[in-house]
């Protein structure tokens, strides 16, 4: 309560206003009773928040500073009290500017979702409805220039499709049947009807707003670590000042001791970095839970990547066609896309998107039969066409296809009127970003790259084939993937990339997880500690860099207090420095730190 009395934006930014103008007239009048009591009421939530970590046994940064403000008013430096309550003021409305420039990011994100949508009801009879009317499994219809209302599964319809509100890509994606579709992206050309599979609170810019609005709340391992820093050097600076006192008998020069050792930069400064740095990640379409997984990134030596929806898209395609001799292509085409228009299986999508490719819209089949994990059959112009695999065409009579042998995944035979057309050879397709990607991390020094999956040993051994991954395992359980990250956070830091239900126990017993956000389930999403919204591999490797850069900065502004420091101790303890000078010394070293954070603030604008 007393906190939120303290502490208010509007009143931080009146202070330091006052603060500033304060010191314009004790410089230029000799008026020094407004910055003394200024100084007073600005250091007061630090005050609170020293005394509450001082209950708690805890020494930190708050208290380092409020003790160099109670040593200033001790020994008359009331410009020196002054400016470390000036920091400090500008260290909480940096603090702000955070959370309101992620506050605003979400909101502006939330802006993009339409109130209203079309809906296609029973008879395909389409009406207006608002969003929140939409649940699971209904079909909405999304015309050019429209937003789409929710996540789903495209069914039919062809358009280009701007995604640069979750992926951060500015390029139009062509969508077609079979395809995912994202809340809020842009139809800029062409319809489509979407089959809901994710609404509300679920969808992937509802769930992107949640976790940016986590991550401004968490405090990093670097500012804690400036905290522990802080409570190991206090110690060592009181044991200084009292040895001094007890040689010389001489007041100011402790004083003047204390004052030097204040580390009201450093609360601007850490913060500051972790500013420039999560932004960056943001920009990218990665949400970091905290700057504490920017560290383990950076120090990362071993990472664990599951194959599906990881390192393949985690969706089957089409890899492969073989037609009999004097099958046209155009016509095979067409008629798988008539066969697997309303086909529910992934195999049969799969082959669906790739006809209406290559073939456009089919017509519509006169009707329509399913059987259950093998294929369809339909009848259209007169003749039956089945789509299945090599057991239903026995089971059908029908010719038996000689097998496909260079098939890497399952394989669809495609038959008219008894007579087979050809063979589809679909399979979940790698990434294409991965090899490049993973070839950057081992240049990073990342030693050991693992792919693990519940497939077979064939499947398993041509993905990590194409990729160049040398270590993998196959037909792994999701209690196998939990022991090989206990096996291995033996040997240093482990990062974990998931994106299923089943690799929620390892991403979150990893040093630091990696969840695949676009297309990943809510439950991964929760449990990693870094959320790859755009399901780009490719921005593994950049957040990598940026931790190494960001804790590199960080490790520079601590070295250049120790420095400063050190020096101001040399000059006070010579007698070269008194009070006043440790003072001006204290103000003119502060900026060095402040300084080294906005110059990686710069490096992040000018980009990775």
């Amino acid at each position: 309560m007393w906190k939120s009395f303290l502490v208010s934006p509007r009143r931080e930014y009146a202070l330091t206003a006052l603060l500033v103008m304060a010191f314009a007239a004790d410089y230029a009048f000799g008026i020094s009773g407004p910055l003394f009591v200024l100084a007073i009421i600005a250091v007061l939530p630090t005050a609170w928040d020293a005394l509450k970590a001082l209950k708690r046994g805890r020494i930190g940064i708050d208290i380092f500073n409020m003790f160099a403000v109670a040593v200033s008013y001790a020994t008359g430096e009331t410009r020196s009290a002054g400016f470390i309550a000036l920091m400090l003021t500008s260290a909480r409305i940096l603090d702000w500017r955070t959370e309101s420039r992620t506050r605003d990011a979400v909101e502006e994100l939330m802006r993009l979702v339409p109130v209203t949508a079309t809906c296609e009801r029973d008879g395909g009879r389409l009406e207006p409805c608002t969003v929140a009317q939409i649940a699971v499994d209904d079909v909405v219809v999304v015309r050019p220039g429209e937003r789409v209302p929710v996540d789903g599964l495209i069914l039919s319809g062809k358009a280009n499709v701007n995604e640069a509100p979750v992926t951060g890509e500015s390029v139009p994606v062509e969508k077609l049947p079979g395809d995912h579709a994202v809340c809020a992206t842009l139809v800029e050309d062409g319809m489509l009807r979407i089959r809901a599979t994710r609404v509300g609170a679920d969808s992937t810019l509802e769930r992107m707003a949640t976790l940016m609005r986590e991550s401004a709340k968490n405090k990093s391992r670097a500012e804690r670590m400036a905290d522990r820093f802080a409570g190991a050097f206090l110690p060592l600076v009181l044991l200084l000042g009292a040895l001094t006192y007890a040689l010389t008998r001489d007041l100011r020069m402790t004083a003047a001791l204390f004052l030097v050792a204040c580390a009201d930069d450093m609360a601007v400064a850490i913060p500051l970095a972790m500013t420039a740095s999560l932004g960056k990640a943001a920009e990218r379409g990665v949400v970091v839970k905290g700057g504490e997984w920017l560290d383990v990134l950076g120090r990362m030596r071993t990472l664990v990547l599951d194959k599906t929806g990881t390192l393949t898209y985690g969706k089957l395609s089409v890899r492969d066609v073989r037609l009999e001799p004097g099958v046209e292509t155009m016509r095979f085409w067409r008629v798988v896309a008539m066969a697997e228009r309303y086909s529910e299986h992934p195999v049969g999508r799969a082959a669906f998107h790739a006809a209406v490719k290559q073939a456009g819209e089919p017509g519509v089949a006169e009707s329509f039969e399913v059987f259950k994990g093998s294929g369809v059959r339909v009848r259209a112009d007169g003749e039956d066409i089945v789509v299945g695999t090599e057991a239903l065409f026995a089971e059908l009579g029908l010719k038996a296809p000689a097998p496909y042998s260079a098939a890497t995944g399952s394989v669809a035979y495609v038959a008219v009127g008894g007579r087979l057309l050809g063979a589809l050879d679909v399979a979940d397709v790698p990434r294409p970003e991965a090899p490049e990607s993973l070839a950057r991390l081992r240049k990073l020094g990342v030693r050991r790259i693992i792919m693990l999956t519940g497939d077979r040993e064939q499947v398993a051994r041509g993905v990590s084939a194409a990729l160049g991954i040398t270590e993998y395992r196959a037909g792994v359980t999701p209690e196998g993937k939990l022991a090989v990250i206990e096996e291995l956070l033996k040997d240093g830091p482990v990062g974990m990339v998931g994106d299923g239900i089943n690799d929620a126990p390892s991403l979150a017993r990893a040093d630091v997880g990696i969840a695949m956000g676009g297309g990943g389930t809510a439950v991964s999403v929760e449990a990693a500690d870094v959320v790859i919204m755009n399901d780009d591999i490719s921005r593994l490797p950049e957040m990598v860099e940026l931790g190494r850069r960001t804790f590199s900065v960080i490790r520079g502004d601590t070295v250049i207090w120790v420095f400063s420091n050190l020096i101001g101790f040399a000059l006070v303890l010579t007698g070269v420095a008194g009070p006043a000078f440790a003072a001006f010394y204290n103000f003119f070293t502060d900026f060095f730190p402040l300084l080294n954070s906005s110059r990686l603030f710069q490096s992040v604008k000018r980009g990775l």
